[in-house]
């Protein structure tokens, strides 16, 4: 028998994970496992995707994982996560 993971998109996923978890507790897992990410962009991309599906119902739930999970990195000695991308080739090489 397949696992439900196994048959439902990963967008499909994020949605129901933010769905039935709180923004904060959300937060604290994705924290627990910015180091088993070989490539912290990765790390970074899959927060911002989640940080798209809290905002898709509710800014401030949005708002609340991005401060939380700042805040959980900062006191785990990460670099918070780059919220926002780099348009052009100028702001990329800075």
């Amino acid at each position: 028998m397949p696992k439900f993971a196994d048959s439902v998109s990963r967008e499909q996923q994020l949605l129901l994970s933010v769905q039935f978890t709180s923004p904060g507790q959300l937060a604290q897992i994705f924290s627990a496992f910015v180091g088993q990410f070989y490539d912290r962009r990765a790390f970074d991309t899959l927060a911002r995707q989640v940080c798209d599906c809290y905002d898709r119902d509710d800014q401030e739930r949005a708002r609340t994982f991005r401060v939380h999970l700042d805040r959980r990195l900062s006191d785990r000695y990460h670099d918070p996560v780059v919220w926002e991308l780099a348009d052009t080739a100028e702001e990329r090489a800075a």
